[in-house]
């Protein structure tokens, strides 16, 4: 079985913001990188919203909700942030 890391990109606030509402201030283009742990940094808040497809996504191949070439979009409920999930192959550079 393939364990995969997964990148989680901030790609969108609502009202073209460049900072969310939430408790840690997430910015536009921030990364982190989901494995074994909560990523640092990451409001408490958003790890919530993408833990269930972040944690689903990082033992599979493929899973029928994703989008595209293997990625999964996931919004926040605290400040409207949508951020994209996507698997970290072992040869890719990681964020």
């Amino acid at each position: 079985m393939a364990v995969y890391k997964i990148r989680c990109e901030v790609m969108s606030i609502a009202g073209d913001k460049e900072k969310c509402i939430g408790a840690a201030k997430m910015q536009k283009g921030e990364k982190f990188i989901f494995e074994a742990r909560t990523p640092e940094g990451m409001c408490v808040r958003a790890f919530n919203a993408i833990f269930p497809s972040a944690f689903a996504m990082r033992y599979s191949d493929k899973m029928p909700w994703e989008k595209g070439d293997g990625y999964a979009d996931v919004t926040c409920p605290d400040g409207d942030i949508v951020v994209r999930l996507t698997r970290v192959k072992d040869d890719e550079v990681q964020i």
